[in-house]
């Protein structure tokens, strides 16, 4: 009977995405000066059509080796254990229940549950008798699908959220890859058999919400994959969620590729340290305020435009940008000063390459990662990735992938040392930077 709902609820995700727009529509009102992901990323909340070329065998149903193909591991819409808090937002504005940014919490339940219980995540006996039901939790993957909890239902008092499930692993096999795929809003704290596997919190000053069931890579463990957290037999997920203003949603899934020769060969990681400099350049909008948040404005003065005028070698400078300060990614919080009307952002990083005949071997070379949101990218000097240079669109990006003019960076690269620059400019909200560079086998 359960398999009977889930496909009922499965063909109702793949109705024009009606609910999902509408939610976005929300989040754009409740949500002032901030970019709206939904409404720009098409975050893709339908649940994908089963491709009949393809294994796909769930963890409970699998013994031994998995099948050659994709599969998955733990469902869309499964069922699990779950706990909500009363967290009550206090907006920046002072206002109970508000829209603003930049608030706090008051009666905050899911903070003393963390103060009494700091490795919470580790206790499987006590997540394992909470209350269970199916997700998704929430009001923005699909209102009319979500569970019933305090979490959608009272929705002035109930910002706190903690899900826990186990699954099955029986194939660690090399040729074996999992991924992690998650939908959230906004602050997330996901654990993998008791280590932090991805950490999100924004203070409640930025958007860090996912609004699609993207691939969410482990931002804990240099180099870490989701694999490396697995091991045969039972394993177990949780994930705490606080909300604060607009929609709310919780919902992930583990896929996995067997028999696949895909692998990457990272240059530079997400996380990563960098150099930095940040300029000062007000943003006067569209409106003619400065620092407002009406797009199709422009930066008056502008210190990286003269800088990059009077330096314009500036991206093979590598001795003076090693003397600027040293930040670790992401940039939203890793580079000191990059607030207020400091919109501008250079920075620098040097790598290894240790074999380029292996690299040609590669179906392609991407930049990857998050930004918001004008950006310029240099390897060796050469530009090799631009994305709205003027600043004019609401382009933010996040959990992006993008293949590169593989016959242009080759022509670049070299075995021994290498340099990227990048150069960043923010205009209205928030700001962020956290990319890398790698190649990719398919």
């Amino acid at each position: 009977m359960k398999k009977t709902i889930r496909l009922l609820l499965v063909f109702l995700l793949l109705v024009p995405m009606l609910t999902l727009a509408a939610c976005s529509a929300a989040e754009e009102k409740n949500k002032p000066g901030q970019k709206n992901a939904q409404e720009e990323n098409a975050p893709a909340d339908q649940a994908p059509e089963a491709d009949p070329s393809e294994a796909a065998i769930s963890g409970t149903e699998a013994a031994g080796e998995l099948k050659a193909g994709k599969g998955t591991i733990l469902e869309q819409m499964d069922d699990w254990h779950w706990r909500t808090f009363e967290c009550q937002y206090i907006d920046g504005n002072g206002e109970f229940g508000g829209l603003a940014p930049g608030g706090h919490y008051e009666n905050d339940e899911m903070a003393d549950f963390i103060a009494q219980n700091p490795e919470w995540y580790r206790d499987t006996a006590m997540m394992g008798v909470w209350e269970t039901a199916d997700a998704p939790f929430g009001d923005c993957i699909n209102a009319s699908l979500a569970a019933d909890t305090p979490f959608m239902n009272d929705k002035l008092n109930n910002h706190g959220l903690m899900v826990y499930k186990t699954f099955n692993i029986t194939d660690l096999s090399d040729d074996i890859t999992y991924d992690l795929c998650m939908f959230y809003d906004n602050t997330v704290y996901c654990y993998i058999n008791g280590e932090p596997f991805f950490i999100l919190d924004g203070n409640l000053v930025k958007q860090d919400w996912n609004g699609g069931y993207d691939l969410i890579k482990c931002n804990q463990q240099d180099g870490k994959t989701l694999k490396d957290f697995l091991h045969t037999g039972e394993n177990y997920i949780c994930v705490s969620i606080k909300d604060a203003w607009g929609g709310r949603e919780f919902d992930c899934t583990i896929n996995y590729e067997k028999g696949s020769t895909k692998r990457d060969l990272i240059f530079v990681d997400q996380n990563q340290e960098w150099n930095y400099t940040v300029f000062y350049c007000p943003y006067i909008d569209g409106e003619g305020n400065t620092d407002g948040l009406a797009p199709g404005g422009h930066f008056e003065p502008d210190e990286m435009a003269d800088y990059i005028a009077a330096n314009p070698n500036f991206m093979t400078d590598t001795a003076t940008a090693s003397s600027w300060a040293v930040g670790k990614a992401p940039m939203s919080s890793g580079a000191e000063g990059w607030t207020g009307s400091n919109h501008g952002l250079m920075l620098y990083k040097s790598f290894n390459v240790d074999s380029l005949d292996e690299i040609k071997a590669a179906d392609e070379i991407d930049w990857f990662g998050d930004y918001d949101n004008a950006i310029h990218v240099w390897l060796n000097g050469v530009e090799i990735y631009t994305d709205d240079g003027k600043c004019a669109v609401r382009d933010w990006q996040t959990n992006g992938v993008w293949a590169l003019d593989k016959d242009l960076v080759l022509t670049i690269l070299k075995n021994g040392e290498n340099c990227l620059f990048v150069t960043i400019k923010d205009a209205w909200g928030g700001r962020d930077f956290n990319c890398g560079l790698k190649a990719h086998w398919n």
